[in-house]
């Protein structure tokens, strides 16, 4: 699929989801639970799995009724939520979860018991169609989000240090 039809597909899935204005990252939070008819905790990623090179990963766990987020941990807000938002992008092409190798279960292992897991969609590169649109979705949350921060209601600030 061609960039401009990427986008444009991201666009109209996000628009659909009759996000709450203005969207902040609570608020977009608490619409995915109910998109998703759960709870969804979102975690730092344990050191074994950043160290497998996995940044991302979504997963459900057996006997839980949540599903959970973890991401690479990371000093900037910014940087978070879009690793958050990739995996909400996930959840809003609403994609089978792959099985994961036995390795990378066993990466969960410090905070999952390995025979609870029950799906996981991982994230390790971003080459593949599924996670380009997942990445161009998350990017439409975050541009939403821009638009209606606190900041856009006074004009666009420019300059050193902020974001061009």
């Amino acid at each position: 699929m061609s960039y401009e039809l990427r986008q444009k597909r991201a666009h109209t899935m996000v628009a659909e989801l009759g996000l709450p204005r203005p969207l902040t990252a609570e608020l977009l939070h608490r619409h995915m639970e109910t998109v998703r008819g759960k709870k969804i905790v979102v975690q730092s990623a344990p050191p074994g799995m950043l160290g497998a090179g996995l940044c991302g990963l979504w997963v459900a766990v057996a006997g839980e009724s949540f599903e959970r987020i973890h991401h690479a941990p990371t000093s900037s807000v910014v940087h978070r939520q879009q690793f958050i938002n990739h995996e909400y992008g996930h959840m809003i092409l609403n994609q089978e979860q792959e099985l994961l190798s036995a390795e990378q279960i066993a990466l969960l292992a410090p905070l999952i018991p390995l025979d609870a897991i029950v799906y996981a969609l991982s994230r390790t590169r971003f080459s593949d169609e599924q996670e380009a649109l997942a990445e161009a979705i998350g990017d439409e949350l975050a541009l939403i989000m821009l638009r209606d921060g606190p900041e856009a209601a006074h004009g666009t600030k420019t300059g050193f240090g902020q974001v061009l």
